[in-house]
């Protein structure tokens, strides 16, 4: 079940845009926390414990800005079109009445936390040239500048927007509201001159995805049993090479890193979500020495699994007690 809190008591509606149909099929728990921060703008704190859901969208010409804080966020629209996020990543779509109309995600780690921007760029731009004029944007050469002539793309965020769109995850909640929205006003400003990246024109089959995934899961789920690249490979009649070349066009990164990068995620959720030792957690990471373990986690995280666990128990008490107040 996903809980949907607004937090716009005067008009509420005008929180749901482009997912106006909703969600279906959430086989977990979560909260989505819903901010309208001005005409035609809001913003979706997203928190997700589950594997999967469907979602609906009926609002053509919404423009939908999906960015990964933590997790892994897997979806399918079609056969062709398929989008794997990974933190730091976002994924830009403008629904157009025929594409998107419904789609499954996907949760791997069965966590994700996320933020999902849409906008209404009639409403937007107008609402800016009356309030903010020094700041306006031009809301056709922003869709022209992130998607061209395609309706989806994904990609990095860059820094610079990354580091907007994790201000607004984490101080949407405690912040004064005009502060928020110069906040978002900066970030729909960067990415009106972000780099466009050609990645997004690559093509691959859903068989090439299904297999790609299928040699993926089989990594991360035998940890026990080693099996090489090229007996994989040969399992699912492809060479070592293709393979390598697939996987990282699909996921972004070469295989090793992936599965390390992976399993370090999902030692962190471990960490917040669980009472396990940490030598236990870095057992189940592959790491058959603790202070390893410590080492890539810290190299990672900037911060030490203990560390990590102390800052995010103390977020969750913050948490608690503004919801209190």
């Amino acid at each position: 079940m996903i809980d949907m809190i607004y937090h716009n008591e005067d008009s509420p509606i005008s929180c749901l845009l482009g997912q106006t149909g909703g969600f279906e099929n959430a086989n977990g728990n979560g909260e989505i926390h819903c901010y309208r921060f001005f005409d035609g703008v809001s913003i979706m704190l997203m928190q997700l414990e589950m594997q999967s859901y469907t979602e609906i969208r009926t609002q053509i010409g919404t423009l939908e800005i999906n960015f990964c804080v933590n997790g892994r966020f897997e979806t399918g629209f079609s056969l062709r079109d398929h989008v794997l996020l990974k933190p730091g990543d976002m994924a830009i779509s403008c629904y157009d009445g025929l594409h998107g109309a419904k789609s499954m995600s996907y949760f791997p780690l069965g966590y994700y936390e996320g933020i999902c921007l849409e906008i209404n760029p009639a409403a937007a731009e107008n609402w800016m040239r009356r309030n903010t004029p020094a700041f306006s944007v031009d809301f056709a050469a922003l869709k022209q500048n992130l998607l061209g002539e395609k309706w989806y793309r994904i990609g990095s965020a860059g820094p610079r927007c990354e580091h907007v769109f994790r201000e607004l995850y984490e101080n949407t909640a405690y912040f004064d509201f005009p502060y928020l929205q110069l906040k978002v006003i900066e970030l729909l400003m960067l990415l009106s001159r972000i780099p466009r990246s050609e990645q997004n024109g690559l093509y691959h089959s859903n068989y090439q995805i299904e297999r790609i995934q299928h040699i993926r899961d089989h990594l991360l789920t035998n940890r026990d049993k080693y099996v090489s690249l090229s007996q994989l490979a040969a399992a699912h009649d492809i060479s070592v090479s293709h393979l390598q070349k697939l996987f990282k066009q699909i996921y972004g990164m070469p295989i090793y890193h992936y599965i390390r990068e992976y399993r370090l995620e999902q030692a962190s959720v471990e960490l917040t979500t669980s009472g396990k030792r940490i030598t236990e957690i870095a057992q189940d990471a592959g790491y058959d020495n603790a202070s390893k373990f410590t080492a890539a986690f810290k190299n990672r995280y900037g911060m030490t699994p203990s560390q990590y666990r102390a800052k995010a128990s103390e977020s969750s008490k913050r948490s608690i007690q503004t919801k209190m107040g």
